[in-house]
């Protein structure tokens, strides 16, 4: 065994090069070892000596302090990917790292701040997924509508709807198109949480994504990870996740009363309205039967031929015309643990020694805001004492104050 920095953890070193995508022996030719030396860090079998960890942290752009922080003490053992077969291992342990680091920064904040508690319901439906049907899905959404007191109404705001309930939910830039969207339940928290990629999606996309993983979320709480990773498997769990996010966006007995027309125009003048887009609903037409296999068929070639099919295509996909919904819920923890005075900027930092760039993402931020530097006069006016978030129902506002102990 070297000796070394006696308290640098492996652990840490091997999610920020995961995070940054890279195998151990590129790392090690940008440190100046083997890759096998790389492994022996991570594994704890060595130590790297306080230069080297210096050039470690400079080459993989995270703060020394990141390496010497403990890790966060749980394996998360189910996540719903949207896509397994066709997304690679790198990406998806990537995406893995920020799974982790979205545990820590509530896992901080929920210690400082009294968020919303969790109002997920047990609701009439299979335990086995496999026996859920397409009428349980339908009348799951209807259920969890009345239980929130949404009623029938198009939902304002999907991603808030989620955090009133309680489910911490991250807007990520994630370039692949193979993660619209992810959910996972840290059990050390007792919390589900949900992950958005926002990378070059419209507005009714991402509410479509976040409702999805809502499905997941009431419909699949008995599922295995084992059953997770069968193909046959996941593809049905996904297939009653899209069920669920239609029915959720835009209930049955309301589709039906205002789809005076299966049509496209008829779709584009609703898509706002309804925050849907115009192929969810050619799905959603089809789910309940108001058009057969060769219509909707029909309908996704005429699509084409008005070039509205792929990413950003639509009419109204521009953010100018539906902005993204956005993340509240830990930006307006920062907010108020920022602002209350108990905590300088600096604190913070040492608790969850994150790359900046990487706690502001997690944490819907401004950008800049845990920067390196003060904070200056015009950050600090944006943080509020007591952070708010709407009630969707009552138009009450919801506090989220600081605990004083």
């Amino acid at each position: 065994m070297s000796f070394g920095v006696p308290n640098f953890r492996g652990e840490r070193l091997r999610e920020a090069r995961l995070a940054r995508g890279m195998f151990k022996n590129t790392l090690g030719d940008l440190i100046g070892v083997s890759g096998s030396a790389i492994s022996r860090y991570e594994d704890g079998l060595d130590k790297p000596q306080a230069h080297r960890v210096s050039v470690i942290a400079d080459k993989l752009q995270f703060p020394q302090s990141f390496f010497f922080t403990p890790a966060w003490g749980e394996e998360i053992d189910l996540v719903h990917w949207r896509s397994r077969a066709s997304e690679s291992k790198s990406a998806r342990e990537i995406t893995e790292q920020r799974i982790r680091w979205l545990c820590e920064i509530f896992g901080f904040l929920q210690s400082e701040v009294d968020f919303p508690k969790l109002n997920l319901p047990e609701l009439d439906i299979s335990k086995d997924f496999n026996l859920i049907t397409n009428s349980q899905i339908e009348q799951a959404a209807t259920d969890l509508r009345s239980y929130w007191k949404l009623r029938t109404e198009p939902i304002p705001d999907m991603i808030l709807a989620l955090e009133n309930a309680g489910v911490p939910v991250a807007a990520l830039n994630i370039p692949s198109d193979k993660q619209d969207g992810l959910c996972f339940t840290s059990k050390l928290l007792q919390r589900p949480f949900v992950i958005i990629n926002v990378e070059g999606v419209s507005c009714s996309r991402a509410r479509f994504d976040a409702a999805h993983e809502l499905g997941h979320l009431v419909l699949h709480r008995n599922v295995t990870p084992d059953q997770a990773k069968m193909p046959a498997a996941h593809k049905l769990i996904e297939q009653q996740a899209h069920r669920f996010a239609g029915a959720m966006l835009f209930p049955r007995d309301s589709f039906i009363a205002e789809v005076g027309s299966v049509s496209l125009d008829y779709f584009c003048a609703l898509k706002r309205r309804w925050g849907i887009s115009i192929s969810a609903m050619i799905m959603r037409a089809y789910d309940l039967g108001l058009t057969d296999e060769d219509g909707k068929a029909q309908l996704f070639r005429s699509m084409t031929v008005r070039r509205w099919r792929g990413p950003l295509r639509e009419p109204y996909d521009s953010p100018s015309d539906m902005p993204l919904e956005r993340p509240r819920m830990l930006r307006r923890g920062f907010e108020v643990t920022l602002a209350s005075g108990g905590f300088a900027r600096s604190t913070i930092r040492s608790a969850i020694p994150l790359p900046s760039q990487e706690l502001e993402q997690l944490s819907s931020l401004e950008e800049g805001t845990f920067a390196d530097g003060n904070l200056d006069s015009m950050a600090l006016t944006k943080l509020k004492p007591a952070a708010e978030m709407l009630d969707l129902e009552s138009g009450n506002v919801l506090l989220f104050r600081r605990r004083f102990r």
